[in-house]
């Protein structure tokens, strides 16, 4: 198409016109215009570089047509005041952006268009489609624009009104399918808008109590006293999110049926969106008693422990932390106890009466605490946790007030609990560690006849992480042999002469130095970690008892510690025979010391093991007599060849006559029985004269020396061969008591 052609064309007569098309082929022209007239209802040529704007033609009145202006300014200022509907300028003004027509010619797109309403002489709009053609004329560096307007009114109601159609089609289609499943999952439904009730299904009102004539079912159930008390949180809370604008939510409550009772129902409603005013709702009703109630069932069942209504474990956790995040103000702490001997009850009473005071505790426990701010567990067996809010004084009385109430519990026996407190300091700690300290505190008093209940404070914490600071590094220590034997002598009082010896530990740490064995054997005893500990020390002193054999000398007995833990093992004997088989040891050498405290664990498997070493020739020595558990029956009943003196009996020996009673006759029970006798601590010479006079001629004790590395103990005892230098108050006794000097034979004579 030419369109200075059809410019010049829309200009002339007619007759002009018929012999231009003549003259100079102007048909083609003539042919392309005939048709834009029949299509369109008004053509005009743009040319934004020049401002100009021409009508080229308009074929009908419907429309109200632009001023006579060329401004192409003036004629798109004039469509935006009263030519274009207000609501479509702002689309217009957008398709004729210099961007946009850039783009759109550098696409070089044929045309481009834009559906608006347009004024008509009526003064009513009516829908046009305008079409723009870039043309590039001969001559020009710029495009101008031939636009073309068709009315297109009808066309758009009518597609408006098969849209229409199709749209009450599909929501017949969907309110079908919407009381199918209403119907089949008998689901209540109601409906309203803004406040007035538009639907309700007579079924809500024939299940539920109340007067639901003409009112929505949420006032009905708040001012009916339908709703269940305990569920006006949830009420609330899902209505507020309503009454904020949230567009769908849902809530399961109880409410009240006919019959009085209540039933857990889930409630929904739903924002429908049409064209009408107002806020339209539907909301659904569906009876979920059953399905709630057995889930409710199986939560406790999870939550709680069958036998006592208390937490589990598990839930008791997740109990605390909620609580301490909800009140975060409160000050709090974690009580961890049992009952003392809870395994005897069972034992002597049966289950069924240990279960009775189980329940009996609960009750107790239940009854002194706030359930909504404080809560409690049954960890497991007779252990019980309890999270309680309050100052020292409420935590004082919880623990005084369910002791003295379980004291009268039975006529048939005590019942005592032992309790560990936490104060809770940090509310980022976890819950179970927590507990961990609560009971950490408590077994520092398990068992105690003065206390029955501990804090988990600053002193126990810096013990623990002593402790926590000695575990970490005890299986590198022993890799790295940072632990060392030590041999305290044991001397003959009445020469001097050393006669055997113990095998001690020290820990000789790359930074801390020397590390006693106060500090860290307590503690292997408790983590079991004694035991490694112990062979390596056995291994050592195989060790030194060959090398002397092997350099000539002449080797004297040492004993070894024992722990209770290794007789669990029942491969010991086996251990300790090839050991010494290892070493080619006479096996007496080796002499192995116990406490008469291991005997409490096991006393008849332990005697056994006992009976067994000795018969592959051990000896064995029983250590710390004279503490703790000991008795006279001891040295009746359990198979030891030596008996050591612990160095309480010495001192209090010495010191009153009662004491020097006890001692002596100890002494001579022990000769009678054919133990031999060696005593521990002898640090003074009126120790080693009372000894003597007793009738014990062996001492250990720094008296003489204290524990001496290796290499020491070799020089003292073998290379220098020197006796400890004997008192003349004591040689002259020993002398007096025909007991060996220094030129006659040893009292030890393996």
């Amino acid at each position: 198409m030419k369109t200075n052609s059809l410019q010049r064309f829309s200009d002339l007569t007619d007759n002009d016109a018929a012999m231009q098309c003549l003259s100079t082929g102007m048909v083609e022209a003539q042919c392309y215009s005939g048709v834009l007239r029949n299509v369109y209802d008004e053509i005009y040529l743009l040319d934004f570089e020049k401002d100009e704007a021409r009508e080229l033609y308009r074929g009908s009145d419907i429309f109200m047509p632009p001023s006579g202006t060329r401004s192409l300014t003036n004629l798109f200022a004039e469509a935006e005041k009263d030519l274009v509907h207000p609501d479509d300028t702002e689309a217009m003004l957008r398709f004729w952006h210099p961007m946009v027509r850039h783009e759109f010619e550098e696409h070089g797109q044929p045309f481009a268009t834009l559906d608006l309403r347009r004024k008509g002489r009526n003064m009513q709009y009516r829908w046009v489609r305008i079409t723009a053609f870039p043309i590039r004329q001969p001559g020009m560096d710029h495009s101008v624009y031939l636009v073309c307007v068709q009315d297109v009114d009808d066309l758009k109601r009518a597609a408006s009104i098969v849209q229409e159609n199709d749209l009450l089609q599909r929501q017949k289609l969907d309110n079908l399918r919407y009381k199918a499943v209403v119907d089949h999952t008998r689901t209540l439904v109601f409906e309203w808008r803004d406040n007035e009730l538009n639907y309700i299904s007579p079924r809500i009102g024939e299940l539920l109590a109340g007067n639901y004539d003409g009112r929505i079912p949420f006032d009905v159930w708040r001012e009916d006293n339908v709703l269940y008390t305990g569920d006006s949180v949830a009420f609330d809370t899902c209505l507020s999110r309503l009454a904020l604008g949230i567009r769908s939510g849902e809530m399961t409550i109880r409410l009240r049926r006919r019959d009085g009772q209540f039933i857990w129902c889930k409630i929904t409603y739903t924002y429908l969106a049409d064209d009408d005013p107002g806020d339209r709702y539907i909301g659904t009703i569906n009876d979920v008693d059953a399905a709630t109630r057995t889930e409710q069932a199986l939560r406790l069942r999870a939550e709680l422990d069958p036998l006592t209504g208390a937490y589990n474990t598990q839930t008791f956790f997740e109990k605390v932390e909620a609580v301490l995040r909800d009140h975060p103000s409160d000050p709090y702490a974690i009580v961890r106890f049992d009952v003392a001997g809870f395994k005897a009850i069972n034992e002597a009473f049966g289950l069924e009466e240990g279960n009775r005071l189980l329940r009996a505790i609960a009750r107790l426990v239940r009854q002194r605490l706030n359930t909504e701010s404080e809560a409690f567990a049954r960890l497991n067996a007779d252990v019980f946790a309890v999270c309680i809010t309050g100052d020292m004084a409420r935590i004082l009385h919880f623990i005084h007030s369910l002791s003295r109430r379980l004291e009268h519990y039975s006529d048939t026996f005590r019942v005592k609990l032992f309790f560990g407190v936490c104060q809770v300091e940090n509310r980022r700690t976890p819950a179970h560690v927590l507990c961990d300290w609560a009971y950490l505190a408590q077994k520092t008093i398990k068992g105690s006849d003065l206390a029955n209940y501990a804090f988990y404070d600053d002193a126990l914490r810096q013990r623990l992480h002593g402790e926590s600071y000695i575990t970490d590094q005890m299986y590198s220590a022993l890799e790295q042999k940072q632990f060392k034997l030590y041999l305290q002598p044991k001397v003959e009082m009445s020469s001097g002469r050393i006669v055997g010896a113990e095998s001690l530990v020290r820990w000789q740490h790359p930074q801390d130095g020397l590390i006693l064995p106060g500090r860290f054997v307590p503690l292997f005893e408790r983590n079991g970690f004694i035991v490694r500990m112990d062979e390596y020390v056995w291994d050592l002193t195989c060790q030194n008892l060959r090398m002397w054999i092997d350099k000539g000398y002449k080797p004297m007995p040492v004993s070894v510690n024992v722990s209770r833990l290794h007789f669990n093992d029942g491969t010991l004997t086996e251990k300790l025979v090839q050991l010494t088989d290892k070493y080619r040891l006479p096996r007496h050498l080796l002499e192995l010391e116990l406490t008469e405290s291991a005997f409490f664990d096991n006393e008849k498997a332990l005697i056994q093991n006992m009976y067994g070493l000795q018969a592959e020739g051990f000896i064995f020595s029983m250590d710390d007599f004279g503490t703790g558990y000991s008795s006279l029956s001891s040295l009746r009943d359990l198979p030891f060849n030596i008996v050591k003196l612990d160095r309480t009996f010495i001192s209090n020996g010495t010191d009153n006559t009662r004491g020097q009673i006890v001692a002596r006759n100890t002494i001579a029970l022990a000769k009678d029985l054919n133990m031999k006798i060696v005593a521990e601590g002898v640090e003074t010479l009126d120790h080693a004269r009372f000894l003597l006079s007793c009738g014990c001629n062996c001492a250990q004790g720094f008296y003489y020396s204290q524990p001496l590395d290796e290499a020491a103990f070799e020089v003292l005892s073998f290379i220098q061969e020197k006796a400890f230098w004997v008192d003349p108050q004591l040689e002259e006794d020993a002398r007096r008591m025909n007991l060996p000097l220094s030129d006659e034979s040893p009292f030890y004579d393996f």
